[in-house]
């Protein structure tokens, strides 16, 4: 049966997030992760009126909104694709070096720990990281592969997701250093979707062959 997961934050006022949305600042100055329908980075929203947003200031900040747990059964294959638009700070000599950057993260135990989605054995299709995040600014993720830099616009982002089970949070996660800002990160349209147990659809049925007409004798 299908199974899966949808949001695209146009069914609530900003800026409060859906029920069980959770937001949290493990380092830096408000504000956290919010619902927004106005500005930047621009367009506000891939679905109007809203997405979700958070800003990058020029302070250490580690930023993170976790989904609500999936009320799904375990599943496989599952996708994950989201709309995201960001202008966080990054390198404007070395594309492939960020210094603000934003990562994707899974927890398997209802949120109590979680690790970045390509660790936990999940894999881009479409829109993956894009550079590599500073080790001398003292970004709470520095090291890893994130994206940063400035999408021009809502992409989309298309992720092939582990093996999941009930009690599974997604987090984004953004994350800024010592100096230095963007305008921020957008998500927007979030979908999971799979088959439990595959496959989803029925078997397609077999195309009938039509015989060719036998040939007709010439009458002797």
């Amino acid at each position: 049966m299908p199974v899966g997961l949808s949001e695209n934050f146009d069914n609530v006022s900003p800026p409060a997030l859906p029920p069980d949305w959770l937001a949290t600042n493990a380092q830096g100055p408000p504000p956290l992760w919010v619902t927004s329908n106005s500005g930047v980075p621009l367009p506000p929203a891939d679905t109007s009126p809203n997405a979700t947003s958070i800003d990058d200031p020029a302070v250490v900040s580690d930023k993170r909104l976790d989904s609500l747990a999936f009320p799904i059964p375990p599943a496989h294959p599952l996708q994950l694709t989201f709309r995201q638009n960001f202008n966080l700070e990054a390198s404007d000599v070395d594309p492939n070096l960020g210094f603000d950057g934003g990562v994707l993260e899974v927890s398997f135990d209802g949120g109590n720990t979680f690790q970045d989605i390509l660790d936990a054995g999940g894999s881009f299709v479409q829109g993956g990281y894009n550079r590599t995040i500073s080790t001398d600014r003292g970004s709470p993720i520095a090291g890893r592969q994130a994206w940063s830099g400035n999408s021009e616009g809502f992409i989309t982002t298309v992720v092939n997701l582990p093996i999941l089970s009930t009690g599974t949070r997604m987090r984004w996660r953004m994350a800024s250093d010592t100096n230095g800002s963007g305008e921020g990160w957008r998500v927007d349209t979030i979908n999971i979707a799979g088959c439990a147990p595959v496959p989803c659809q029925p078997p397609t049925p077999r195309p009938r062959i039509t015989p060719y007409p036998r040939p007709t004798r010439p009458p002797r």
